[in-house]
């Protein structure tokens, strides 16, 4: 007698063991090549950019929100150089991956021509995540595993604003998985974080004690040693690139899963 209902094949895992033990790997096969795509940004906009302008800001009691201007610049010019770090680390660990190498220009090619969707995508998945966890912390990290690999689709196969629509569709019946994957990097940059927050509270104090009843912003800003600018860039350099490298490996995870071939397969398409 013939069987009408077959077995329906079995769903392949994401393997969340394997995306991570990939994930650190990849780090540390290529810390220096990682750590210096950020260190190096990172300290000279804040040693040329940021501390000059900040050294600039004067607080007046009388109007407080005086330096406004000056502070949402560089909100702006540090999300801006965030957003293009990431493509960028984004588009090489899914090359180095592939075994294709970091191919630098092509990531470079990725972060400009996909700013525009990255920054407006960027603000609506940011809206999108807010929203969930003002309903609750799970709907919050579901909608996050969701919109996980939009900026992996617009670097990698240059999808746009159609990247939000890519990464639900990849991300389908694999979401929980990559929930577990984000908690566990958000315990790692915690704890790496926490660490290097004891170190700035305690410079700050001594900050706090050489600027002490000096209402001039100036006065604090000249006194932060230059040490804990670069130490700031170092610890963003250092946590950084590992949940960009474990959102590559997922992207790369579920095009394979979903639509065959090796990530060198995929690569070779969009070359």
């Amino acid at each position: 007698m013939t069987d009408t209902n077959p077995t329906p094949p079995m769903k392949a895992n994401l393997g969340i063991g394997t995306i991570l033990g990939g994930t650190f790997s990849l780090y540390f096969k290529n810390f220096p090549l990682f750590f210096g795509v950020v260190f190096l940004p990172f300290v000279l906009y804040s040693l040329l950019v940021e501390a000059p302008m900040r050294s600039e800001m004067v607080v007046d009691p009388a109007n407080p929100f005086g330096d406004v201007g000056t502070t949402l610049l560089l909100m702006v010019l540090s999300m801006l150089l965030i957003i293009i770090l990431q493509a960028v680390i984004v588009r090489m660990s899914i090359s180095l991956s592939g075994g294709q190498g970091a191919q630098a220009g092509a990531a470079i090619r990725g972060a400009v021509t996909g700013l525009i969707p990255i920054i407006l995508l960027g603000i609506v998945a940011s809206i999108a995540i807010a929203f969930g966890f003002l309903l609750l912390i799970v709907p919050g990290l579901y909608v996050m595993a969701l919109l996980y690999v939009y900026v992996p689709a617009i670097v990698f196969e240059n999808a746009g604003f159609s990247a939000l629509g890519r990464s639900e569709t990849l991300t389908k019946g694999y979401r929980w998985a990559i929930v577990g994957i984000v908690l566990i990097l958000i315990v790692i940059n915690w704890i790496i974080s926490l660490i290097y927050t004891g170190v700035v509270v305690a410079s700050v104090m001594d900050i706090g004690a050489i600027a002490s009843g000096n209402p001039d912003s100036a006065a604090i800003a000249t006194s932060i040693p230059w040490w804990l600018n670069v130490l700031s860039a170092a610890v963003q350099a250092f946590i950084l690139p590992i949940g960009l490298i474990a959102s590559g490996l997922v992207y790369a995870r579920l095009r394979e899963i979903k639509e065959g071939g090796s990530t060198g397969d995929l690569l070779r398409v969009f070359e």
